[in-house]
């Protein structure tokens, strides 16, 4: 028990490091998209994160071929890689921090989803917290009679991908995370390299080293987030995801010198809060549900 609290401020301060990661990384993605078509850079993301996992784990490779539930895992590693195209091409159009406010609605998704798929009983208020959610994305969005812009589509996309992914990671559970790390990957890469030569521009030196560098960034905050998970319960370091907001609508004003618009703050703080509210309350039903197990073991 002594330990239970600095393991929980290093699973927090991993957790924040990775989204820090993340932050870099799309920012550098952003950065280069202009120059290179996205379908090349997403076969960077993935084949440099592959290059990465098997460096650090090669005994690990063995691993996805003996694992369970292959077509729940070759779904997850769509699901992801979905998410990391329409990620990828929201920031062909859209800010930095505008693309990350939209794409946290993602945990919002996964309390709806769960209703429908892990049959979890949600009350009157979750939905209310749910819908304030999806209310902060569309003030950043901000529909008008001639529709939603593509960027914002595509966002929303990210974010329901991702959110389907984490509902099927729950239902995956023998599955060592860096086995699953490592097969997400392999699946990108893949199918990537079948799309990617009819794309291609060679890439200078410089270029290569861009391109290994975003690879090893998304695989190493992955990486992060799986040593946080092993640190504390989920429960506990979610809520710091959200300083990858901040991050990312840092980098958007300090790098690429976009302002956010009152609109798009206003949404961002409605989609934390109602997302922190949502997390606070998983917390209760656990506390409580512990509670009763412990009544009834007694």
């Amino acid at each position: 028990m002594k330990d239970a609290a600095p393991t929980t401020v290093q699973a927090i301060g991993l957790v924040c490091l990775a989204g820090l990661l993340f932050v870099v990384m799309n920012a550098m993605v952003k950065a280069l998209i202009d120059d290179h078509h996205p379908l090349q850079l997403i076969w960077a993301r993935y084949f440099f994160h592959v290059a990465f996992v098997v460096v650090l784990f090669p005994g690990k490779l063995a691993g996805v071929l003996r694992t369970g539930q292959t077509r729940v895992h070759l779904g997850r590693s769509v699901l992801l890689l979905g998410s990391t195209i329409l990620n990828f091409l929201a920031l062909t159009s859209l800010p930095l921090g505008e693309v990350a406010a939209i794409t946290f609605t993602s945990p919002i998704m996964v309390a709806a989803l769960a209703v429908a798929v892990l049959r979890e009983q949600v009350g009157l208020v979750r939905w209310l917290a749910i819908g304030a959610g999806f209310g902060g994305a569309l003030l950043i969005v901000q529909p008008s009679a001639s529709g939603v812009s593509s960027g914002a589509v595509m966002a929303l996309g990210c974010a329901a991908c991702f959110a389907v992914y984490q509902i099927s990671t729950r239902i995956v559970r023998e599955a060592e995370p860096i086995v699953s790390l490592l097969y997400g990957g392999l699946v990108g890469m893949l199918a990537m390299s079948v799309v990617a030569p009819f794309v291609w521009q060679w890439p200078s030196l410089t270029d290569w080293l861009l391109f290994a560098l975003i690879g090893v960034l998304g695989a190493a905050g992955h990486l992060l987030v799986i040593m946080a998970l092993q640190r504390a319960e989920a429960s506990r370091i979610s809520p710091f995801t959200y300083l990858q907001l901040v991050w990312a609508m840092l980098a958007s004003f300090l790098v690429f010198g976009d302002v956010p618009g009152m609109w798009t703050l206003a949404g961002a703080l409605v989609i934390v809060a109602s997302g922190l509210y949502v997390y606070r309350l998983d917390m209760r039903e656990r506390a409580a549900l512990e509670a009763a197990r412990r009544r009834a073991g007694a």
